[in-house]
């Protein structure tokens, strides 16, 4: 019977992460990872930039509807820009869940907590991207700067997984802070009126600071 109650429970809080206003806001967040991911391509920066409409979405919606923002905007990407996205959804889905759920424990209320979530944000991003790079490209995408260091790092090392790791931990330490940072920024400005009508209401903080 726990097993089923569970199960209901996480059906209907997944069916409410889903409502009228979540399915309005996910092409409104695709299209904001989309214009950061298409610059970022375009300009071969060392950089994503694809994460912003994810982190907003999970603080308004919840992980689930993060999860697919994530996911589709690797899609989109892939179709406009480069396939090689598409693999990497999975550090989008992934990235999109941890967030979600990080800030439904009400992380986002403390500066400590955006922070933390952060940082493991890119060491979950750091792990699983470096193994897609690694096992389905061999070592080196092309699709952005960091391929550059990686091949620098490779042929100093002689180590491709140790060159892999240490590129994507450089290259998504700095985008997921730059990602988080923004986004932070946004949910703090718009108001809680507007917040109240989401499903997940957990970016606003008690205390100015801890």
């Amino acid at each position: 019977m726990s097993n089923k109650k569970q199960k209901l429970t996480f059906v209907q809080g997944l069916k409410a992460q889903f409502s009228t206003k979540s399915l309005v806001l996910i092409p409104i967040a695709v299209g904001i990872n989309l214009i950061g991911g298409t610059l970022a391509s375009t300009l071969k920066l060392p950089l994503f930039l694809d994460m912003i409409g994810t982190i907003l979405s999970a603080a308004l919606a919840g992980p689930w509807v993060a999860a697919l923002v994530g996911f589709l905007t690797n899609i989109f990407l892939a179709l406009v820009s480069n396939p090689i996205y598409v693999p990497y959804s999975l550090v989008s889905i992934a990235a999109g869940l941890i967030t979600g759920y990080m800030i439904k424990a009400g992380l986002f209320k403390k500066t400590w907590g955006v922070i933390l979530t952060w940082l493991v944000v890119t060491f979950s991003s750091v792990v699983i991207s470096s193994c897609i790079t690694i096992f389905v490209f061999g070592g080196a995408t092309g699709a952005t700067g960091t391929s550059v260091l990686t091949a620098g790092l490779i042929a100093a090392t002689k180590d491709i997984v140790k060159s892999v790791f240490a590129s994507s931990m450089i290259e998504n330490l700095a985008d997921r802070a730059i990602a988080f940072a923004i986004a932070y920024v946004l949910l703090k400005r718009i108001p809680k009126r507007f917040l109240s009508q989401y499903a997940v209401d957990s970016a606003d903080e008690d205390e100015d600071d801890d």
